[in-house]
């Protein structure tokens, strides 16, 4: 007896877009006012990232002024949820770092949670201008200018290598010069080139994600430390100096194993950017073509 033989057909790659997204922003804006749960403001965060990030990248490749209303509408309210996650990130990172009986710990809990609480009224005062049927509106606007390109198509491989190579300068130059704000923005760099790949060509990037996201998080606690650092110092003159030093030199052991791991990634064999950048030999590259030369104004013969 013959058997029919069924193929499977190959199943279309799903978008999350750009709607999918701010439909999210939309969601948890009602939720995250609820209780100011540290999830819910970190998902939020996160939404709001994602259709900022979208946008910009969308801006250059499909120009239009919703972009622009899209940043603008979510600016105040990302910005204050900003302030008040780094003030959670600070305090998972404190009670990492110490026992409870701690006394810079204590002071430093302490000083956090105060200041937090200005600034959640932040946050509300943010959110109370932020509409979010408005953004849903907005959405349904943007829809079909965010799907006028589609996924992986060369137009978002060019942008993809574009942030690849702004990710490379920036580590040569964070490399060379060892600076905090250089390795921020390395991080900052490594996060757009991430974001435009699983926005934009999900299947190119999918075999360099895990790396790239260990890569983004290691920089993401040498940055969270830093940030740390910083608090630390406000309080020097509340505290033994002795006990603060030790404090620094623990933190600063931990960023440089998260640096050396970063390194080690970046480094391999072969380097990361080598392998990155070999996955776009194939995307053809704009080539500038000079004007041709003016023709030389004829001779006339005298008269």
């Amino acid at each position: 007896m013959a058997h029919s033989l069924h193929i499977r057909e190959p199943q279309p790659l799903k978008r999350i877009g750009l709607d999918d997204w701010m439909s999210r922003v939309a969601e948890l804006a009602g939720k995250v006012q609820d209780g100011w749960d540290v999830d819910d403001i970190h998902d939020l965060r996160t939404a709001m990232r994602r259709c900022r990030s979208m946008a910009e990248s969308l801006s250059e490749v499909n120009p239009d002024p919703g972009w622009r209303k899209l940043k603008k509408t979510t600016r105040k309210l990302f910005r204050a949820l900003g302030e008040l996650r780094d003030s959670h990130v600070k305090l998972e990172w404190i009670k990492k770092l110490a026992p409870a009986s701690d006394p810079l710990r204590k002071l430093l809990i302490q000083s956090i949670s105060e200041r937090m609480a200005a600034q959640v009224e932040t946050c509300q005062n943010a959110m109370a201008k932020f509409d979010p049927k408005e953004f849903r509106r907005l959405s349904k606007k943007l829809s079909d200018r965010a799907q006028f390109f589609p996924l992986e198509s060369v137009v978002y491989q060019r942008l993809a290598l574009t942030r690849l190579n702004e990710a490379a300068l920036q580590y040569q130059v964070a490399r060379k010069g060892r600076s905090r704000i250089a390795w921020h923005r390395l991080r900052i760099a490594l996060k757009h080139f991430r974001y435009t790949l699983e926005n934009f060509a999900p299947q190119h990037g999918e075999p360099w994600m895990e790396n790239l996201k260990h890569m983004q998080d290691l920089l993401g606690d040498v940055h969270d430390l830093d940030v740390l650092r910083r608090e630390l110092w406000r309080h020097k003159t509340k505290t033994d100096l002795v006990h603060l030093e030790r404090w620094l030199e623990l933190m600063q052991k931990r960023r440089a194993r998260r640096l050396a791991g970063f390194a080690s990634l970046a480094a391999g064999d072969p380097p990361v950017w080598q392998v990155w950048r070999g996955g776009f030999r194939s995307v053809p590259t704009l080539q500038f073509v000079p004007a041709p030369a003016a023709a030389a104004p004829a001779a006339h013969s005298a008269s």
